[in-house]
């Protein structure tokens, strides 16, 4: 009888640790835990503004105005010599550049294998395409290097 109450606030002693240790590690979940979504809401924020950003460069390049300009330049006119049309061009280019956004995307580890697979097939399908392969050449110097020898490997 005389320990009881030395028992008892061991039992209370122990239980105030596990509530603390379980409280800490509580914590630490929950902050892994907003730290993600607070990842996850940055890419989809970097996702629309690149996708808006890929419309309106489409939309503004893909006019007769910009067209005419382009043509007056002889880096424009020696790239738009290996297509039939300037509007060809534009998308292939805008082809590659989202292709490259998707490596990005693969290489931080936000897009899974069995789909980056997907998409390396569809890349080896692009390439034997030659106008997509003549504006690559043209191009391919204004791509990241760990990109340009990726597409070059394939």
């Amino acid at each position: 009888m005389t320990y009881v109450p030395l028992i008892s606030v061991s039992v209370v002693a122990g239980l105030f640790v596990m509530a603390l240790v379980n409280f800490s590690t509580m914590r630490k979940n929950m902050q892994k835990q907003n730290e993600q979504q607070i990842k996850n809401l940055q890419l989809q924020s970097e996702q629309q503004i690149y996708s808006r950003i890929m419309h309106a460069r489409l939309k503004l390049e893909n006019t007769d105005v910009f067209t005419k300009m382009a043509r007056e330049s002889t880096l424009f006119e020696k790239r738009f010599d290996v297509v039939d049309s300037p509007e060809e061009y534009y998308i292939i280019v805008a082809i590659l550049d989202l292709i490259e956004f998707m490596f990005r995307l693969y290489k931080k580890g936000m897009i899974d294998t069995q789909i980056w697979f997907r998409w390396e097939g569809y890349i080896r399908g692009m390439k034997t395409i030659p106008k997509f392969q003549k504006v690559w050449e043209k191009t391919k110097d204004v791509h990241a290097n760990e990109f340009r020898e990726f597409i070059d490997s394939l």
